[in-house]
């Protein structure tokens, strides 16, 4: 689910939902994005919709316990 949610910011925002330098070589990447903190949607994409700002938001949670089953998704859709 995250990387589901990661690929609809990116779609929708045009920005990574996690930060880093391009510099870094893949391993010190997969680091920070390890780390769970990700750009608030509204920082980079500011207009409202909202439920899909929650759908990619929730699949975003740093806590895989917290993020939605495709059923889940699937239901609320």
């Amino acid at each position: 689910m995250w990387s589901l949610g990661a690929s609809l910011f990116w779609c929708w925002t045009g920005h990574r939902p996690v930060p880093y330098d391009d510099s870094l070589d893949r391993l010190a990447k997969l680091a920070v994005i390890a780390t769970g903190g990700t750009t608030p949607l509204a920082d980079v994409r500011p207009w409202p919709f909202p439920t899909f700002a929650a759908t990619i938001t929730a699949c975003l949670a740093p806590d895989p316990a917290d993020r939605p089953t495709a059923k889940e998704l699937i239901a609320a859709w």
